[in-house]
Formats: structure tokens, sequence, C-alpha cells
């Protein structure tokens, strides 16, 4: 494995550490803090970096898309893997990003603190 495979796994292993850490920081704001929640966040920040890196290299290398838009490419290149990297890890921070955020809301059922109850009291 050369530099540009090192640098990617590392970057893989930053999205997924990032992604828990924001979602185990806003953990603490809920009163139910079970493990599985933690487990379950965990196992899909790395199922989700997987899914696409699979769905993009499939895409990226079928035979029918590379013959309809006439593209000769040379797989080894590092400018192909560059780009490549380039394609798949901004989707792959967003999706775990966003998925914290929708999981900590559907998990959470606190009231928000910036609302204020009127009940009755002009």
């Amino acid at each position: 494995m050369d530099f540009l495979g090192v640098s990617y796994i590392i970057i893989l292993l930053v999205i997924i550490f990032y992604s828990n850490f924001i979602f185990f920081k806003g953990i603490r704001n809920i009163e139910k803090k079970h493990l599985g929640h933690k487990l379950f966040y965990f196992l899909m920040s790395l199922v989700f970096p997987s899914i696409i890196i699979f769905l993009l290299a499939v895409l990226l290398s079928s035979s029918s898309l590379l013959k309809l838009f006439n593209w000769n490419i040379d797989y080894a290149s590092i400018i192909y893997r560059i780009i490549i990297g380039c394609i798949i890890f901004p989707p792959s921070i967003l999706v775990n990003i966003y998925f914290a955020r929708i999981y900590l809301k559907r998990i959470s059922k606190t009231k928000n603190k910036n609302e204020i109850e009127l009940i009755g009291k002009e």
C-alpha cells in the first residue's frame, strides 16, 4: 500500500471518529443513554461510507458507462485515485453527520430548551 492508500484509510477513520464524536457529544443531552443507541450509530457510521464507496466503485468501473461516455481510464494512475477520493469522501462525511443529527432527533424525547409553555396565563 502506498502513501495515497494510507492517507485514504486515515481520512476514512477520521470521518468515522468525528461523526461518532458529534453523536456522543449530542447524546449527553438526552435523558436515555442506552448502549444500544451508541452501538447502532457506530455500526451505521461504518456501513454508510462502505455503501457509498461500493456504489461509486461499481458505477465508475461499469463497462457500459465507460463505453457510453467513451472514457479510457487508467485505474492505476494517481490522478484517477485522487479524483475517486474527492468523489467518495464528501458524501461520506455529509451522510454520517446528517444521520447523526437525524438519529439524535429521533431518539431524544426531551423538550426544546428554547420552547416556552404558556398555559392559561397572559
